[in-house]
């Protein structure tokens, strides 16, 4: 099983909740850095574009612990345009000023990345917008792409349990 994490995820991870330097954290960002060691967490290129917008120093300290963990292919491009085509054919998804947001920005290649991977691939995120929102959640499931939150994960990696 692999995971493809998001910005979202990123950010509550790292800023929000769990910052690294609290020693009470330790067994996730033990998870997390041996995850990406071994590929099993996974991201695309454009995450890292948008985590590097903000320059402050978990972000920095970050990217460089996990900067082979952002991936990007011919497959995974090629699994994008399917994306895009699937979105833009299916009638569950409205045209609105939500999908030109969604489509100009990474969600799509995480669901490209998981779509592309021999293995399941979960996309992990902290979205949880509806539908007509784009949320990323609610279109990997329209999809049929698996899609979880942090605490999802936590649970299923029994990480400090």
């Amino acid at each position: 099983m692999k995971y493809c994490i998001d910005s979202s995820a990123l950010i509550d991870l790292g800023e929000r909740h769990y910052p690294e330097h609290v020693p009470v954290f330790a067994p996730i960002w033990d998870y997390v850095y041996g995850a990406i060691d071994s590929g099993e967490l996974i991201s695309v290129d454009y995450v890292k574009v948008e985590l590097e917008k903000k320059a402050d120093d978990w972000r920095t300290s970050f990217l460089g612990k996990a900067d082979g963990m952002f991936q990007i292919s011919e497959q995974i491009e090629q699994e994008f345009a399917a994306v895009v085509q699937e979105i833009e054919a299916r009638k569950e998804f409205s045209k609105n000023g939500h999908r030109d947001r969604f489509m100009n920005g990474a969600d799509p290649w995480l669901i490209a990345l998981a779509r592309s991977m021999p293995q399941e691939c979960t996309v992990v995120s902290a979205e949880t917008k509806p539908l007509v929102s784009y949320g990323l959640g609610a279109v990997c499931l329209t999809l049929g792409v698996p899609h979880m939150n942090l605490l999802d994960l936590f649970q299923a990696k029994n990480i400090g349990g």
